[in-house]
């Protein structure tokens, strides 16, 4: 059992940091290419808020095999386990709210708003920048960096401090 939650678990980790962040990157290339608001950017819209759904889903099970195997185990007293879960726990699980709401709903209404045609309001428009400048560049510095962390501890089994 220990084995399988383990391919889950990294088939998880995977799932989540891989299919978005390429989506992401045709998205951005098609933005500066094509434009925010051609037709082909409305297309890769698509498949980008598709993969983000894709993304978030590898995350719950990302987070529950690694629950499972930390309780079912005995893991969790484990120093580097706690120090693990703490940079999950303050790091990557608010981010990932943040890009819930945003990606998953406040964002894809409003690009779906626009693409039928209707323009966005100033506030409605500064959002879907700030989701793709701010937001998103804060996550391309936060997540690599944490998740790098994560996983030295994972298979080094040593505590940072």
């Amino acid at each position: 059992m220990y084995a399988a939650l383990k391919v889950i678990h990294i088939g998880s980790l995977v799932m989540w940091l891989g299919p978005a962040l390429g989506s992401w990157l045709v998205l951005r290339y098609m933005q500066q290419q094509e434009g925010e608001l051609a037709p082909a950017t409305a297309k890769v819209y698509r498949v980008f808020f598709w993969t983000l759904t894709l993304e978030h889903i590898a995350l719950v099970t990302l987070l529950l095999s690694g629950a499972t195997m930390a309780f079912t185990f005995g893991f969790i007293a484990m120093p580097w386990l706690q120090q693990k879960l703490w940079l999950v726990l303050l790091i990557i699980v608010p981010l990932e709210i943040v890009d819930i709401w945003l990606g998953n709903w406040k964002v894809k209404r409003l690009i779906a708003k626009r693409s039928d045609g209707n323009a966005l309001t100033a506030r409605q428009q500064a959002l879907v920048q700030f989701y793709h400048k701010a937001f998103t560049n804060l996550a391309l510095v936060t997540l690599p960096a944490t998740v790098l962390v994560i996983m030295w501890l994972a298979v080094s089994k040593q505590q940072l401090w």
